[in-house]
């Protein structure tokens, strides 16, 4: 079977049981949970070769995802997906004979391409749902990190330890202080150009109107000189759609 390197991740890895997956199930999920499926998510970096505290921390943030057609199985089955596909080379079709090595022998074996199979299966509702996901920005997955980060260098900062009783050094706090401001400062002003007013193409769409304009204006005159009636010579065949569409995409 392919291997690829693990996906780097700092923290330290934990066997997954199937009392710590029933509790991270959704308030009334029916969502089966069994030894089998630990057993498939603790073998996960085995068979894949992606990290497996990044496989634990995905299971874990996208249990919403749960539901009638979709158990851990499927959930699992698109994480490992998502996540080799976006590794350099890694094509669909590669990614989807590491994660289901046996179907695609048996796909290969009649004949068929694997191609195709995991082109279905990459536009599959719960592989889409774990692409979007995935393409969260960090800073706004891990907001409240950042909260809980804050609000320690402010604890350190006023001298409070691990512990509310516990007392750190001058030094601590003076680190504390100069990270909490770094922190908290405002951002940096940033200018941005802004072109107001109307587009070239309006520009010239009224320029052409204001010559029909003057030319209509010439022509009515020439008209009255012969003696026409000024209810005919006032029905004018000028295109204003063109200026109101212009106006209207800018």
């Amino acid at each position: 079977m392919l291997q690829k390197d693990p996906i780097p991740l700092s923290p330290t890895s934990q066997i997954v049981t199937v009392e710590t997956l029933k509790a991270a199930l959704p308030r009334g999920s029916s969502s089966k949970v069994t030894e089998d499926i630990v057993n498939l998510i603790n073998n996960a970096e085995k068979d894949s070769g992606i990290a497996q505290e990044l496989i634990e921390e995905q299971i874990f943030s996208y249990t919403h995802l749960l539901g009638p057609r979709i158990g851990f199985e499927t959930l699992l089955n698109a994480i490992k997906f998502c996540n080799l596909k976006m590794l350099p080379k890694m094509s669909n079709a590669k990614a989807y004979k590491i994660v289901f090595p046996k179907k695609s022998l048996e796909i290969e074996a009649r004949g068929e391409s694997v191609d195709s199979f995991a082109s279905m299966f990459n536009n599959t509702k719960t592989v889409v749902a774990v692409d979007k996901l995935l393409i969260v920005p960090a800073y706004i997955t891990y907001q409240p990190l950042h909260h809980a980060a804050i609000k320690k260098q402010f604890d350190l900062m006023n001298g409070i330890g691990a512990k509310s009783t516990d007392k750190v050094s001058p030094t601590v706090q003076h680190l504390a202080a100069a990270k909490l401001a770094d922190l908290t400062k405002m951002p940096e002003e940033n200018s941005v150009e802004l072109k107001i007013g109307m587009t070239d193409e309006a520009k010239s769409i009224q320029e052409g109107l204001m010559e029909q304009l003057a030319a209509a204006t010439k022509m009515q005159m020439e008209r009255l000189a012969k003696g026409e009636s000024i209810a005919e010579v006032q029905k004018l065949g000028l295109n204003a759609d063109a200026v109101i569409e212009a106006q209207i995409d800018e």
